[in-house]
């Protein structure tokens, strides 16, 4: 039976069942869509209806987890539109929120709160590592958000967890003193622990550095090359290739390790992969750490590879190298980048500070 004015139509089936039919709009084709009921009464098809018209139709999602949204979102929104190097580094970024937890998930599911702890997750990795994975989240569900694919964005209220300040405390001189005496006797990881200590590279740097890259006949590094963050070889960071001269107890020293000797200083025919390099890092200081408590010394904290820069910063500058030197020896863009680097908030430090450089004539 039809209701008048076109507002529908309903029968009673068989079974009793009263069923309403009643157009809904067009289709993306134009064609008519319907939409039906069914109630044991006519009253009670005629509530549904009711809440039907009053709650709106709800949206209908694809069933897109975040995982397989990032692989159809980047080839589709991001090859040919940047730079190959860009689209890499994307690729990178998203691959660690698809292993994650949040990779599983539906994208009507994905909340702040698991966004955040997917932050929280990557803690170890750089503020910069974790500023562009919020760039890149924000992005994709944009676009799943235009395309109907969720309700929400949940990068839009995200936190990003902050490292305490403590992490970025460099290794004082006794302690890098330690540890480079340790890395002469260690034969699995001591000669790339002792090129960082004494040049400042960048891990990535390190994990590209071959033997024919030390100049042992004129103590200089040559740093020309690094992994970057696909896992490829490359330029170094702000594709500034620089050289690093060594004083002459390091060079005598890599001459013994390293004479007749060629391919990576640490891997050999090839060089490591991220993990592999964290892995021997941290198996050096459990080395480390053992040797000094069966000698009855406290073990050292195990700090991030990327604070041996800072502390072969703040070391050269106590001893008096000028701060553009230091800067150039990092390989940093600006003398700026250098003095954050920089960590004189010891009062040894600054007390040998004080007598070194004294206000004698304020004082007269």
């Amino acid at each position: 039976m039809k209701n008048k004015k076109g507002a529908g139509s309903f029968t009673k089936l068989p079974n009793g069942t009263f069923e309403f039919t009643v157009s809904v709009g067009n289709d993306e084709f134009g064609k008519r869509k319907r939409k039906k009921f069914y109630g044991k009464t006519e009253g009670e098809r005629r509530k549904k209806y009711k809440d039907f018209i009053k709650e709106g139709e709800p949206k209908r999602f694809k069933e897109h987890t975040l995982a397989s949204w990032l692989d159809e979102w980047l080839p589709t929104y991001k090859a040919n539109k940047v730079e190959g190097s860009t689209y890499k580094d994307y690729q990178y970024l998203a691959s660690h929120a698809k292993q994650n937890r949040i990779g599983g998930m539906k994208l009507t599911a994905v909340k702040p709160i698991h966004i955040t702890e997917f932050f929280t997750d990557i803690i170890d990795y750089s503020q910069s590592f974790r500023k562009r994975s919020k760039f890149l989240l924000n992005a994709a569900f944009e676009c799943a958000l235009d395309n109907d694919f969720c309700d929400r964005n949940p990068v839009r209220r995200a936190e990003i967890a902050s490292k305490t300040q403590g992490e970025k405390e460099p290794y004082t001189e006794s302690e890098a003193s330690i540890i480079a005496a340790f890395a002469k006797t260690d034969e699995l990881f001591g000669v790339a622990m002792y090129i960082m200590l004494n040049t400042g590279v960048r891990a990535g740097e390190m994990r590209a550095m071959q033997v024919r890259n030390i100049d042992l006949v004129n103590g200089i590094v040559h740093i020309n090359q690094a992994v970057k963050r696909t896992g490829e070889l490359g330029l170094p960071k702000n594709n500034k290739t620089r050289f690093i001269p060594l004083e002459d107890e390091a060079v005598a020293f890599l001459q013994s390790q390293l004479e007749n000797k060629s391919g990576y200083i640490i891997g050999g025919d090839d060089y490591v992969t991220h993990s592999g390099f964290r892995g021997r890092y941290e198996w050096f200081f459990d080395r480390l750490n053992r040797n000094l408590t069966e000698s009855g010394e406290n073990p050292l904290e195990v700090r991030s590879p990327h604070i041996l820069r800072h502390t072969f910063s703040t070391l050269r500058q106590k001893h008096g190298m000028p701060l553009a030197m230091v800067s150039a020896l990092l390989g940093h863009a600006t003398v700026a980048m250098t003095c954050n680097y920089t960590h004189f908030n010891d009062v040894e430090t600054l007390s040998e500070g004080v007598r070194k450089y004294p206000l004698k004539n304020l004082l007269a």
